[in-house]
């Protein structure tokens, strides 16, 4: 089981330059990705997400590229010559509307982005992706283990409030069993107080006792509390992405649990259900985070 937050960042250099990635990942309802990749690589962000998509289900997904090209050795420059005149031009012509009386000279052209550039090794694609999917998958492999470790520590928090849970039902199992028979003697006695001149009271009451057994009893909700509850917990044991699951199990306890709160006005069971519904509550925050 795998949270969806983490961070993972790896570095590699190459003979035509310096890759590094990092990447982070924080909870969301399917597999988002953000990449932030430099313009020449544009045409690998189909590639970078099938990647990322092969390794991770679910999550935002935010990913950051940087590529620094190897110099030449040589050092050499090269001057854009066609740059360098439209650039003359068009500050030749706004000397004039300024009605600047100094000079253009060749050192203000040389301060204009790109007017000159070392020369760089010839971008080979193959080479590049190549290095750049083995940079991003050992990336990917660091946020995997972040995401792993994280799991775990949810994980062992969700056993320990399963547990709780189940303590609870017994204890509302036992709790409800003291509340029928405590409700059938009051009901017997203001029914044979109001039937008290009719010769066939016994079947009456009996009829009544019967309709409010049916009314209050939460034996089924008790029996399906505890299968959502022994689901979730194999669910924890699972290898595959259980987040949609889990969400979908809890979802079931809590009518569960709102049902048998129907049911039952007596203020023990009440107090035992509110505690349910907390720990319940807290496995809903929890599980946000699982993939």
């Amino acid at each position: 089981m795998n949270s969806m937050t983490g961070f993972g960042k790896a570095e590699l250099k190459t003979k035509l330059g310096k890759i590094r990635v990092e990447i982070s990942s924080v909870n969301n309802r399917y597999l988002e990705i953000s990449p932030r990749t430099p313009r020449s690589f544009f045409g690998f962000d189909p590639k970078i997400k099938d990647v990322i998509s092969q390794m991770i289900s679910r999550g935002k997904i935010n990913l950051y590229i940087s590529f620094e090209e190897k110099i030449d050795d040589s050092s050499k420059n090269y001057i854009n010559k066609d740059l360098s005149k439209v650039l003359f031009n068009q500050l030749t012509k706004l000397k004039k509307e300024l009605k600047i009386t100094s000079e253009i000279t060749i050192h203000d052209l040389l301060l204009i982005p790109e007017i000159t550039k070392p020369e760089t090794a010839t971008f080979d694609e193959k080479a590049i992706w190549a290095a750049l999917e083995k940079t991003l998958r050992k990336a990917l492999a660091e946020l995997i283990v972040m995401r792993k470790k994280e799991g775990q520590e949810l994980k062992n928090d969700m056993k320990k409030r399963l547990k709780i849970l189940s303590t609870n039902i017994k204890e509302i199992e036992k709790l409800s069993a003291q509340c029928v028979n405590s409700r059938r003697e009051k009901v017997t006695q203001k029914l044979q107080d109001i039937l008290k001149d009719s010769h066939d009271n016994s079947v009456r009451i009996e009829e009544e006792i019967a309709i409010l057994a049916e009314r209050t009893d939460i034996a089924e909700e008790c029996i399906r509390t505890y299968s959502h509850l022994k689901q979730y917990k194999s669910a924890l044991e699972d290898k595959n992405p259980v987040g949609k699951k889990m969400n979908f199990i809890l979802q079931e306890l809590n009518r569960e649990v709102n049902t048998i709160a129907s049911k039952c006005s007596d203020i023990s069971i009440s107090s035992t259900v509110i505690q349910m519904k907390e720990e319940i509550e807290k496995l809903r925050e929890q599980v946000q985070n699982i993939e």
